[in-house]
């Protein structure tokens, strides 16, 4: 095996805005250095002083440095034929990447993290940075946050990993890591190599631009070579390998962006791999009403969009009438509710189910509206919408702090506002996104709630 261990110094944490200012290489052959690369580069862009506070790199020392176009070449070579070893691989590499993107050369290497070999090596430790793992392996390191020193440090700690663990076990760990997986033979591998490594909505493409399939990822370059992956456990990722001529992507600040994006996506170009998100023109809604003696009842309406004013009264979203009334059935044999007074049976007298003593007579005025509500409420209250948690509208900002990305939602009732003068419209499935993100996320540095939008949306 042939390695390359790698540490960059760099002018910020944006692989696409900020520049690499040095370079630290050990090439390792067979167990042996053969070749190492210690180098500042002249970034061509300042260098504040909390970058210089934390390397001890001045501006001044970069002034003679070679511009990365000047070493380009020779850094290329250096690393042509290894595995991209580092401490947080996709910091290392998506920096040299977009350097050499910038000059139309593509790096695209297999890749080695040692931030996940000690999480899968050392389950028992909870720190697995840099400075944890030179001090829990006493591994020398004079210049801390150097490029060399720290590559140096990283191929040390790989050089313990592999004497504490058997071999073949360690082979064994390295392989699943490294491996890359199959691609389909009418993709090309360029398309693969420029996969972001990002949060985002990834789109797959056969035959004159017929939408397979549409995924969603906190890593789309990640997930979407897991569709490829050899052994083709799944019917589904296999059609689509055989089909698949042409991938896009869209990048998102986070996890709700991905997530809102994905839902609209699927609904919009209707994915032929898509069924469980894919929604008819038709929904079937169940309604709660009331008789005019006061029981509660269903109204069962087909509509092609629901709208805010509905989500009080909303107990359900079926994709068929049929659907919705087995569904109704089964809730009022659970709870002993009256089909005739939910609409389901049209006869005059008592319903057939008081006659079998399951309706406990509120057809023919022997039960309370008070009571059987109660009963009601028991069977249709968890499905009911949850209250709009705010006051009104909200705008929900979603930010990356390492990509510098802020995905911004206009948001009311449940309902996303796309523009000053539209109704609001009622997506279940983003209404679904959104409570279970609130639930599960607070208010913090990637995200965050202001109850009050512009007086302006723009489209």
């Amino acid at each position: 095996m042939t390695y390359s261990f790698v540490d960059i110094e760099t002018t910020g944490t944006s692989a696409r805005h900020d520049r690499v200012i040095e370079i630290g290489i050990l090439r390792v052959e067979n167990d042996k250095m053969v070749k190492k690369y210690n180098q500042l580069i002249n970034p061509e862009t300042h260098v504040s002083s909390f970058i210089t506070q934390i390397t001890g790199i001045t501006p001044e020392d970069l002034e003679d440095a070679p511009t990365f176009e000047i070493v380009k070449d020779e850094v290329y070579e250096l690393l042509h034929g290894s595995i991209f070893v580092a401490h947080n691989v996709r910091f290392d590499h998506g920096f040299l990447k977009n350097e050499f993107k910038r000059y139309d050369m593509n790096l695209a290497m297999k890749q080695l993290c040692t931030v996940k070999l000690s999480r899968t090596l050392f389950p028992q430790h909870r720190h697995h940075n840099l400075d944890a793992i030179i001090e829990r392996f006493n591994i020398k390191c004079e210049n801390r946050h150097r490029a060399y020193d720290d590559a140096h440090a990283t191929w040390q700690f790989f050089r313990k990993v592999s004497k504490l663990f058997p071999r073949d076990q360690l082979d064994q760990m390295l392989e699943k890591q490294i491996k890359r997986p199959s691609v389909p033979t009418r993709i090309n591998a360029r398309l693969i190599d420029r996969l972001p490594e990002g949060p985002g909505v990834y789109k797959f493409y056969g035959e004159e631009g017929m939408p397979l399939y549409i995924g969603k990822s906190k890593n789309m370059r990640k997930r979407v070579l897991s569709h490829f992956s050899a052994d083709h456990r799944y019917e589904k990722d296999m059609n689509i390998s055989r089909q698949l001529k042409n991938i896009e992507t869209i990048s998102t600040a986070g996890e709700l962006g991905a997530l809102l994006k994905e839902s609209v996506l699927i609904k919009k170009e209707k994915p032929l791999y898509n069924r469980a998100l894919r929604r008819k023109n038709m929904l079937t809604l169940l309604l709660q009403a009331q008789t005019y003696q006061g029981f509660n009842t269903i109204r069962i309406e087909n509509r092609s969009q629901i709208f805010a004013d509905d989500l009080e009264n909303l107990v359900g979203v079926c994709t068929s009438k049929k659907i919705a009334r087995e569904l109704l059935k089964e809730r009022i044999s659970n709870h002993n509710l009256c089909e005739k007074i939910m609409g389901i049976e049209k006869s005059s007298g008592p319903c057939f189910e008081y006659k079998l003593t399951k309706c406990r007579g509120a057809c023919i005025n022997k039960e309370s509206a008070l009571r059987y509500n109660i009963r009601f409420i028991e069977a249709f209250g968890k499905d009911k919408i949850k209250p709009w948690p705010f006051d009104g509208a909200v705008t929900i900002r979603e930010h990356d702090s390492v990509e510098h990305l802020t995905d911004i939602f206009h948001i009311n009732k449940w309902c996303l506002i796309t523009s000053d003068n539209d109704p609001l419209i009622f997506d279940y499935d983003a209404y679904k996104i959104l409570v279970r993100y609130l639930q599960k996320h607070k208010v913090g540095s990637h995200f965050s709630i202001t109850e009050k939008i512009p007086d302006t949306i723009e489209e």
